[in-house]
C-alpha cells in the first residue's frame, strides 16, 4: 500500500498536513491517492455545500427584488 503523499499534494499541503493525511489515510487502510480522492469526491458530494450554494443564490434573488421594488430598477 502506497502511504506517501503525491507530489501534486506536496506543493498544497504542509509537511504537518501531508503526516496527517497519511497517519489518516494508514488508519483507514487505504493508499493515500484513494483516501484523499474518497474524501475530495465527499466534500463535493456534500448536501452542506449545495444547501449554502442554493441559499446564496436566494439571498442574491432576494437582494435583487429589493432593489427592484425600492428604485423601480435592479441594482448592478
Amino acid at each position: 500500500m502506497d502511504n506517501q503523499v503525491p507530489a501534486a499534494l506536496e506543493q498544497l499541503l504542509t509537511p504537518a498536513e501531508q503526516k496527517q493525511v497519511e497517519w489518516a489515510a494508514a488508519v483507514a487502510g487505504q493508499p493515500v491517492v484513494s483516501f484523499v480522492r474518497d474524501a475530495v469526491l465527499a466534500a463535493a458530494a456534500d448536501p452542506l455545500i449545495a444547501a449554502l450554494d442554493q441559499a446564496a443564490d436566494r439571498v442574491a434573488d432576494l437582494r435583487g427584488f429589493s432593489e427592484t421594488a425600492r428604485h423601480g430598477h435592479a441594482a448592478a
